[in-house]
């Protein structure tokens, strides 16, 4: 028997897949075959996770299918004009979009984080807020990290700087939030409990008034 949280958590586990699977593809394959085929053995890897996880799930992860298109976009242009440029800039067009989506959106009064992971988890406002501002600021940083990084690196040292240094960088910032995280969690899980009391109480009061009526 499945629970309500099974399906959060396999489509945490496919949207951490889709990121993992494809920038490991990217650095075996420009080992030995450059740039260009491992910008596309990651996209291909991408896609494939893409349909393996809609077969299985039936839904997909939003962040998972935008990131996706836009580096297929950008791939296939590199591919094309023959620019590896357009294979360097993807994480710092990736990380400077998503800032300004985060920050722009907090400016507006939206927690964007909550659009695209509200499937995944179930969080208090208050938390996707918190949530939206450090990654934010993190993506800010990272989009730097790159646009200097591919300016001052060979090809080789550039891929070696994005997969060992950038992806373990991000991981450590996402187990950095995950006690905000779990500390939303329980706190939703909570309202859920007190709202299941409260309609629970109502209907209680509502047969003991029905109960009254009859015997009136």
């Amino acid at each position: 028997m499945t629970t309500p949280d099974q399906p959060k958590k396999s489509m945490r586990l496919g949207s951490m897949f889709s990121e993992i699977i494809p920038l490991a593809s990217f650095f075996m394959v420009n080992q030995a075959y450059g740039l260009y085929m491992a910008a596309l053995a990651a996209l291909g890897t991408a896609v494939v996770l893409i349909v393996v996880f809609w077969v299985i799930e039936q839904r997909l992860a939003r962040f998972v299918v935008f990131s996706t298109f836009i580096s297929g976009i950008l791939t296939i242009t590199a591919l094309l004009t023959a620019e590896k440029l357009f294979i360097k800039i993807q994480p710092s067009l990736f990380s400077f979009a998503f800032a300004g989506v985060l920050l722009g959106g907090a400016l507006r009064g939206q927690a964007v984080m909550k659009l695209f992971f509200q499937t995944q988890f179930d969080l208090p406002d208050p938390v996707w807020w918190q949530l939206s501002l450090r990654w934010g600021g993190f993506f800010l940083l990272a989009g730097g990290a790159n646009e200097i990084a591919w300016r001052q690196l060979s090809d080789d040292d550039w891929v070696t700087f994005r997969v060992l240094v950038m992806a373990p960088a991000t991981g450590a910032f996402m187990l950095a939030q995950w006690p905000l995280t779990l500390h939303g969690l329980r706190a939703k899980k909570q309202e859920r409990l007190a709202a299941q009391m409260l309609d629970r109480e109502q209907n209680e009061t509502h047969e003991e008034l029905a109960e009254s009526q009859k015997h009136h």
